[in-house]
């Protein structure tokens, strides 16, 4: 709807500045008429003065530019008569503009009389501008009128009609620019609506699972026939302190969140081997795997493989991506992690063969609290901050971290470290 208001204000401009040169060139078109008249008047004065001189005067007015007319005549002329004709016939004609006159000499080739004459009396008070009479190719006496002032007309008038146009084409660029960024301001609130709702819904189901799971097996405890039975006691005494890690799990995401906020991340490093990392990590997935039928295979090629880094933190990054590398792949998951020397660097690569991420999803996958959409489907479960912060602690160790994808076919991150020797 705007841009249909800016395009109609655009062509009403155009409209009116095409009236106004329309009207312009009128304007000249009677100016120069009138001009011509005059002189052709002026002409006829002077024949009169002379019956014998009246054959002579073939073609007598003649326009050379837009603002400068000559007419010929037989005989020498006096000034005074001539600019009385001309003051006469002009404001006859309500031609008021100031001009100028010369009269040139056959028998001298050259201009002998030069004079500014004003008629309006703004002009006669204002200050005299005069240019010097050109001379006409032409044999014989004649004299010439110009108007000094109309040269300057036209780039006026349209100086007059391209100012409105340029401070509305001005205009219309502020409003428009203004538009799109108040759009855009929109359209990125509501994405960080639409954001910190899922993560307040996630968090609330992340929170409330475990919550209902503790109070559901309080509630057995609590029953004296349970009380009887040592072995059950035991059982959901496991479920509640399986149930309370997961609940400090949840919480230490947020808190490490608040941290990476305020850049409040502290390092312990000290020297690790990678390689060794990654297999005790993979220890604890390998059970989880196993069960699902799956297979977690390691290539860890890398020649050298001591990083300088903090070891809980590169533990938790290698955690995070070989649970998310389970967790959205289907039955029986195939998992690849792989580690190479690259530029005086060492590069860990885990791939998936799982459901993959969406192109346009995929370079938002870093974000906080982002997660790809799923739909009324709630099969994984997380809080989007994984990744957040994966890619927060590798660049806390002058690392860094990329993603390729193809849906249906898998994921596949690829970690980059400094090695000791380049730090």
């Amino acid at each position: 709807m705007q841009f249909f208001w800016i395009n109609k204000s655009i062509n009403t401009q155009m409209e009116t500045i095409n009236i106004q040169k329309k009207n312009i060139e009128i304007e000249n078109q009677q100016f120069e008429n009138r001009v011509y008249i005059a002189l052709t008047t002026v002409r006829d004065k002077l024949i009169s003065l002379n019956d014998e001189a009246a054959g002579f005067y073939l073609d007598p007015v003649k326009q050379i530019t837009k603002n400068y007319f000559v007419v010929s005549f037989y005989d020498t002329l006096s000034h005074e008569l001539l600019e009385s004709f001309l003051v006469e016939e002009f404001k006859q004609k309500h031609i008021l503009e100031a001009f100028e006159y010369g009269i040139y000499d056959c028998f001298s080739d050259s201009i002998i009389y030069d004079k500014y004459v004003g008629l309006s009396d703004a002009t006669q008070n204002a200050e005299k501008i005069s240019a010097k009479q050109q001379k006409w190719d032409h044999d014989g006496h004649y004299f010439g009128v110009y108007f000094p002032n109309r040269i300057d007309m036209a780039p006026s008038e349209a100086s007059k009609i391209s100012y409105p146009l340029t401070i509305t084409s001005i205009i219309i660029v502020l409003i428009i620019a203004i538009f799109a960024y108040a759009i855009s301001i929109i359209l990125r609130q509501k994405r960080l609506s639409e954001i910190r709702n899922d993560f307040i819904n996630n968090m609330t189901h992340e929170l409330k699972t475990p919550i209902s799971t503790i109070n559901i097996s309080a509630d057995v405890l609590l029953r004296k026939d349970t009380l009887e039975n040592p072995e059950r006691i035991q059982q959901y005494a496991k479920i509640i302190r399986a149930e309370n890690n997961r609940l400090e799990s949840q919480v230490e995401k947020v808190l490490q969140l608040a941290k990476l906020e305020k850049d409040q991340i502290q390092l312990n490093k000290s020297i690790i081997n990678l390689h060794t990392l990654i297999k005790e990590v993979s220890e604890t997935f390998e059970i989880t795997i196993n069960e699902r039928e799956g297979k977690l295979n390691l290539d860890l090629s890398a020649i050298q493989h001591e990083i300088n880094a903090d070891p809980i933190h590169i533990t938790n990054i290698l955690a995070s991506l070989l649970d998310n590398a389970n967790k959205y792949s289907p039955d029986k998951p195939l998992i690849n992690v792989r580690t190479r020397n690259d530029n005086g660097k060492l590069c860990l690569i885990i791939e998936d063969h799982g459901k993959g991420i969406p192109e346009s999803d995929l370079k938002n996958i870093f974000e906080k609290f982002y997660r790809v959409p799923t739909g009324n489907v709630h099969d994984v479960k997380g809080f989007g901050l994984g990744l957040f912060y994966v890619k927060s602690i590798l660049e806390a160790h002058n690392g860094s971290i990329s993603a390729t994808s193809v849906p249906a076919h898998g994921s596949t991150f690829t970690i980059t470290l400094p090695l000791i020797q380049s730090i």
